[in-house]
This record gives C-alpha cells, structure tokens and sequence, in this order.
C-alpha cells in the first residue's frame, strides 16, 4: 500500500473502532445468515411454504423499516441512534430465536426486530462516511472499500466458525452468541467520542480538491430509478446464483459439501484483495462506469459457471464472482451516496434496498425456473439478468447520469 494511503487512512478518526465495529457484524451476519433457514426447517418445524412467507417477510419488512430509518437519520443530528437501534434490534432478536419456535411469535421476530436490525449494515457505513468526510474525497473512497473489506474478512471464516458452534452448542448457543457479536458491533459506536473526532482531525492532512477524484453529478428520479432497477437486477443474479451453486456442484457435478465450503470461501477470501486495491490506486473511471464492469463480470461468472464440468472450473470463476462483488458493493456504496448529496442515510439505505429487493425477486424466479428447467438452466436467467442491469447502466451512462466531472488534467473519467 503506498505511503499516502496510509496517511490518509491514519486521519480517519476512530479508524480503529469502525473496523472493528464492521468486523462484528460481519461475524454476526455469517454466523447466523447461512443457518436461519436450517432453524426454521430443523427447529421450528416449517414446511416450504411456511419459510418462503417467514423469509419473505423479513426481506420486506427490512426495506419498509431500514427505509424508514434511513430517512429518519438524516433528519438526526447525529447517526449514532438510528445505527445502535438497529444493532439493538438484531441482538433482541436472537436472543429471542433461543426462546421460541411458535410460528406467529417468529413471523414478528423476523419482520421486526430482524427487519429493524437490517438496518445495521447501511446505518453502520453511513455513519462511517460522516465521520471520514472531514478528511476529503479519497479518505472517503479508501476508508469505505478497507471497512468493505474488513466485513467480508469476517465471512472468508465465519460461516465455518458457526458451524463449529452450531455443532458444539445448538441453534441456542449459536444464536446467542450471534446476539452477543451484535452488542460487541454497538460497543465502538458507544464508545466513539466527538472529542476524539476533532482531535484526529486537527492532524488530518488538507482535504482533496473537489476536482481531485471523479464524482458525480446530481441526477433526475427517473434516472436514479433506471440505476436502482440495475442493482435490483444485478441483485437478484447474485442471489439466484448462489442458490444455485450448491446443488449445481452437488447434483450436476457431483461434489461434496466441502466441494461447496471451499468455493464460496475461495470468492470471500478473493474479494478482499480486490477490495483493499481500491485503497492502494482508488478507481480513477467514473463510478458509472466502474458499475457496468461490475455488471459485466457478473455475467461473465455465470456463464463461465453454466459452461463448466469440475469443481476446480467453478473455483476458477470465483474470481470473476469476486471482482464483480468488489466494484458493485464498494463503489456502488459511494456512487449512490453521491448521487444522493446531503442524504447519506437514505443513500445507503436504497443501495443496501437494491440487494434485498433482488433477493425477493430471486427467491420467486429462482424456484419457478428451476421446477420447469432445472438448476443448471439457473445460471443462463442469471447471465440474462446480469447483461440488462449491464445494458441499463450503459444507457443511464450514455444519458451523462453520474458521469465524473473534468478533472485537473482536463480529461474527464471515461
């Protein structure tokens, strides 16, 4: 990493504690995302159609409710309570797992407190641009792709860790401990001191020129509508593809489920990488199209999926799978906060939207397509939808939404 990246990095106040923040709730998401479907059928007993409505219900309620708090938190001096509300919320709820398996009671754990808690992630990186702000236009770019990559860090183990407690201690302990991670995820917030902002910032090196990195220009509803529905799009591809993956290695390939634990570790572990390069050289293309090279090497995954005959093939691809992740979770993260100025909360909120609204839409998609065509047929719907997200930010591009403006050189970003 070159020396000026660390200087910057090193003005972010309280650095230390947002990473650290970002990794706990990392740990919390991979310890209990994976394994909240297995509760539902082993523990509480539901038949498919009971957890499709129970998950459906907390992807809903998580963008009716992490809406809500978006816009609230920019009406909030500060982003402290909308960020520690929804980490409460998280924690509540899975204390809550470890009490009850009654239907009814768990719809409204799922659609409350867990669709209260989904706030959690675009809150936490919301409150984290706020803070990083003071210290210019690059310490914004590198300290959202480092703290990116600290909570995929988090899930390159943490699904194998939860299934170590998973195995030692329950679903209870499990749960409980993923509540716990919640709280330890608060306690830096907790701890974070408007004292110790301006201290740090008192050595912060003098912010970048507004000409200093590509940045976007305001747009049109009608525009940010056309680049939500391509991230909506690009969404619903991930989902319906890593549904997919699994059984496709299992059933079509013949794999084992290490065949499954070693590929999608290898694209967590990848990701990171790829991440932190956006510290060390930040991206000098303009974020739109930085997004359709994102898009594109989504569709170039699943169809290098849909083409290959071995395990080793797959884990080759997760590269592709791996850089797509890395532009689109990065600097879509910033290029929506961008196009939203003045509204960082509801910015991160409708980008972190974007990828539950796909997860719904997968989960119909992906079940219909697959009963008629079978799961190998699923990657060629998700290479389909990876191109129109492609072709849509092509257009709104082309259309100069969120192109960068000039930069010093006079050369604007491509």
């Amino acid at each position: 990493m070159q020396a000026s990246s660390f200087r910057t990095l090193r003005a972010v106040p309280n650095a230390p504690r947002l990473f650290a923040s970002a990794f706990a709730l990392g740990l919390a998401s991979s310890f209990s995302g994976p394994y909240l479907p297995l509760f539902a059928v082993q523990v509480a007993h539901m038949n498919p159609l009971r957890l499709g409505l129970f998950l459906t219900c907390v992807s809903v309620f998580s963008i009716v409710i992490s809406t809500f708090i978006g816009r609230w938190s920019d009406k909030l001096p500060s982003r402290r309570p909308a960020l520690l509300l929804g980490l409460a919320s998280a924690a509540c709820a899975y204390l809550l797992l470890t009490q009850t398996t009654n239907y009814a009671v768990l719809l409204l754990v799922g659609g409350l407190l867990l669709g209260t808690g989904s706030a959690s992630f675009p809150q936490l990186f919301a409150y984290a641009r706020i803070q990083i702000a003071p210290a210019g236009a690059l310490a914004i770019q590198q300290g959202l792709a480092t703290l990116r990559s600290v909570f995929s860090l988090a899930w390159v183990a943490g699904p194998l860790l939860g299934s170590a407690l998973l195995g030692a201690y329950s679903f209870g302990g499990l749960f409980a401990f993923t509540a716990l991670l919640f709280g330890l995820s608060a306690l830096p917030v907790l701890l974070d001191s408007p004292l110790g902002r301006k201290k740090a910032l008192a050595g912060a090196p003098p912010p970048q020129t507004p000409h200093s990195l590509p940045h976007t220009n305001p747009v049109s509803a009608r525009q940010l509508r056309l680049i939500a529905l391509a991230f909506v799009l690009y969404a619903a591809a991930l989902s319906m593809g890593s549904s997919a993956l699994p059984l496709y290695i299992t059933q079509t390939l013949n794999g084992t489920s290490r065949d499954v634990g070693f590929v999608i570790g290898l694209c967590a572990l990848l990701e990171i990488p790829l991440m932190l390069s956006f510290v060390l050289r930040p991206a000098r293309w303009s974020p739109a199209s930085m997004m359709v090279l994102g898009f594109a090497l989504m569709a170039a995954y699943v169809l290098t999926v849909a083409l290959s005959s071995s395990v080793w093939m797959l884990a080759a691809a997760q590269l592709f799978r791996a850089a797509a992740i890395a532009v689109a979770s990065v600097q879509g993260m910033a290029y929506f906060q961008d196009l939203m100025p003045g509204r960082v909360g509801a910015a991160t909120t409708l980008f972190a939207n974007t990828s539950n609204a796909g997860s719904v839409a997968a989960g119909t998609l992906f079940g219909v397509w697959a009963q008629f065509f079978g799961y190998h047929s699923v990657f060629g719907l998700c290479a389909g939808l990876a191109v129109l997200a492609c072709g849509l930010m092509v257009y709104v591009r082309r259309g100069k939404a969120g192109r960068s403006v000039p930069s010093e050189s006079g050369r604007p970003g491509p």
